[in-house]
């Protein structure tokens, strides 16, 4: 194993025939870890909706399976599924827990959502509340995500 230090960031380097892996050395805090039918396509479908940073690319059992980005601050691990591990994409949408999202323009990141596969649970809202703007979004691994608008 090789330790690189790239912009101030250190990474492990593992080397095997032909592969290399990268993996950004763990560091305190909190990460969602989301089983999905494919990381790196996940990646690129958040992408076209959210602003992803690519801290991590692994590939354990298969080639790029594991991808850790940083979604406006909070990490957030797709996991390929894998079902001989147990890690398996919900069948069911779960109704008790989502992802909030706060964004600049809701419309537009509406537009770029349903543009990219996801599907508009709630459409965009007033809060009755405090005003603000919101919308409910699921993906095609059946996750929710709260989008609200930033004030």
């Amino acid at each position: 194993m090789v330790i690189l230090l790239v912009e101030n960031h250190h990474f492990f380097v593992t080397l095997k025939p032909r592969q290399i892996i990268w993996r950004r050395a763990m560091k305190k805090g909190i990460e969602l870890d989301m089983v999905v039918s494919d990381a790196m396509t996940a990646l690129e479908t958040f992408g076209k909706v959210f602003k992803v940073e690519i801290l991590e690319v692994q590939s354990t059992a298969k080639e790029n399976d594991t991808v850790l980005v940083d979604m406006d601050g909070m990490h957030i691990h797709f996991l390929s599924k894998n079902e001989e591990v147990g890690f398996k994409v919900p069948t069911s949408t779960p109704e008790s827990m989502w992802v909030n999202v706060i964004v600049d323009d809701i419309e537009k990141t509406k537009n770029a959502a349903v543009d990219a596969g996801f599907e508009l649970v709630i459409p965009i809202t007033k809060e009755p509340y405090e005003g603000m703007l919101y919308m409910l979004l699921k993906d095609k691994d059946n996750y929710q995500w709260m989008v609200y608008e930033a004030e």
